[in-house]
């Protein structure tokens, strides 16, 4: 009986880690989100250098793939 109880003790502890894990995970993508949809002023978004970043490392990424 003492094994079942330390068990269920266990999966107790195991899924209020699971939630604490989903409040972070949300607290972060939150966070980040806002980070990139700040407008930086007169220079450049965060937003457009991040995607002007990605199409750089495309352009040079498909450069490579055509080289023999």
């Amino acid at each position: 009986m003492k094994q079942r109880r330390q068990f269920k003790h266990r999966v107790a502890q195991r899924s209020r880690q699971r939630g604490q894990a989903y409040a972070e995970y949300i607290v972060v993508t939150t966070a980040l989100i806002s980070i990139l949809l700040m407008e930086a002023g007169d220079t450049m978004s965060p937003i457009a250098a991040l995607i002007a970043g990605f199409k750089s490392f495309f352009s040079a990424y498909s450069f490579t793939l055509s080289l023999p």
